[in-house]
């Protein structure tokens, strides 16, 4: 039995290292199980048990160690976290090395907590044996890694759609190294004079730092998504603006249209008197573009809509698309103008960017409906599409060079449907690409 209020520094440096292994191994699968994997089935399940019995290698090696041995073989369990989570996540190297940085401090955090617990709270209660330190070990890491798991889900770490740059890689990487080494030189440089002097309260300090570490990780991850969206929604706004804007001009355009139309019985009347038959004839192709202009002419039961499908259908004449509108929109007066033109101007663009690569001119396909189902705003704009669409997280995958700003568009729309309880979906089916937006009327707008 140990003395009350006693206990040796030696206690510290028996640190148990089976106990790390298995709470690096936790931290590791902490951020694999909810991403998505590089492989499935027995491949990765044989990754879990492989990396599991590497790391309990190293640590066994690694208990009696120190100075630069120790140093080491620490390195190497680090090197071998960093590889299981890039192993087993379709993660970039600076990604992966992001979320290690995370889980490489929250498996220290948890091994430094529960062995402080075992050595100040147990065995100052009673001389224990090998079950009741398993029993505090299971415990601790319950609520760690329990808690931990709820912060990743509330932050965002769960998610795999945060962009990471090499120099938030780094940072992450310096942060959890500086952290690691303030909290363990006892352990590198055993029996040295400073080491000695910090005596057992060096474990109270690698708590400290393991803990400090993982807030300055969380904090920095809350900074970058906070950076983010604000990136984000200024780059929506942006699309919102040039949606409405086009819009306007399409409103001015349409005016413009109307007045040529009422100017069409006096140059009919000129036609008839014109003896000069080349005047004549460059007189009817006039008419015909505006003919031709007329059909594009859009009719949905809301101004707003039908001006700006019109500006839409216009484009896809100029560009050689077929576009066809089967919309009733009537019910669609409680959308915002500026809504309305995020949803439909970008779907649209986005359809026409498409139909534009396409290099058969009847194949340039583009099918707009609006109607109301089951007291649903139904939404659908399909485009002929042969390829194969990567879909990621509700996202398109891009094929742009500048992958940062791609997508604002579809989460412009998103936002706009998410703005009146609605949703977005997107699918292939067959030989075309529907973008489906559902949002239901309200009450006081239904028919």
């Amino acid at each position: 039995m140990m003395p009350t209020g006693f206990i040796h520094a030696e206690l510290f440096d028996n640190f148990p290292r089976l106990h790390t292994a298995i709470a690096e191994w936790l931290a590791c699968m902490l951020f694999i199980i909810p991403r998505t994997k590089r492989f499935r089935g027995w491949k990765l399940y044989a990754a879990y048990i492989g990396f599991a019995v590497l790391l309990f290698v190293t640590n066994y090696f690694n208990e009696m160690a120190d100075g630069w041995v120790w140093i080491l073989l620490m390195a190497a369990c680090m090197a071998e976290m960093y590889l299981m989570i890039w192993t087993c996540c379709e993660a970039s190297p600076w990604k992966a090395l992001y979320h290690w940085a995370h889980s490489f401090m929250a498996a220290e955090f948890a091994a430094s907590l529960e062995w402080q617990i075992n050595c100040y709270i147990i065995y100052e209660v009673h001389q224990i044996g090998y079950y009741e330190f398993l029993y505090a070990m299971i415990a601790v890491y319950i609520v760690v890694f329990g808690v931990l798991w709820f912060l990743n889900s509330r932050t965002g770490l769960m998610k795999n759609q945060l962009h990471v740059s090499p120099a938030d890689a780094l940072l992450a990487f310096f942060i959890a190294m500086i952290m690691f080494m303030m909290g363990n030189f006892r352990f590198m440089f055993r029996g040295a004079t400073v080491a000695e002097m910090t005596g057992a309260g060096i474990l109270f300090i690698r708590t400290l730092a393991d803990f400090a570490g993982l807030v300055l990780l969380y904090t920095m991850d809350a900074q970058r998504r906070e950076i983010r969206a604000r990136y984000e929604l200024n780059a929506m706004n942006m699309l919102l603006n040039r949606q409405y804007e086009q819009f306007q001009i399409a409103e001015a355009n349409n005016e413009a249209l109307h007045r040529v139309y009422h100017d069409l019985k006096h140059q009919i009347a000129y036609l008839r008197s014109e003896p000069d038959e080349k005047k004549r004839e460059a007189c009817l192709e006039e008419l015909d573009r505006v003919v031709s202009t007329h059909e594009a002419e859009v009719s949905t039961g809301n101004p707003v809509l039908d001006t700006l499908l019109t500006s839409k259908s216009l484009i896809c004449l100029d560009k050689g698309i077929t576009m066809t509108v089967f919309a009733d929109a009537g019910n669609a007066g409680f959308l915002d103008v500026m809504d309305l033109c995020s949803i439909f101007g970008n779907a649209v663009d986005n359809a026409i960017e498409y139909e534009q690569r396409v290099a058969d001119e009847n194949c340039r396909l583009i099918k707009v409906t609006v109607s109301t189902q089951n007291r649903f705003l139904l939404i659908q704009i399909r485009n002929y599409c042969t390829e194969p669409i990567p879909i990621r997280n509700g996202i398109i995958a891009t094929s742009k060079q500048d992958r940062q700003i791609h997508g604002y568009g579809i989460r412009s729309i998103r936002r706009a449907a998410e703005k009146y309880e609605g949703s977005l979906n997107l699918a292939q089916e067959d030989e075309w690409f529907v973008l489906t937006v559902l949002i239901p009327i309200p009450e006081d707008k239904k028919d």
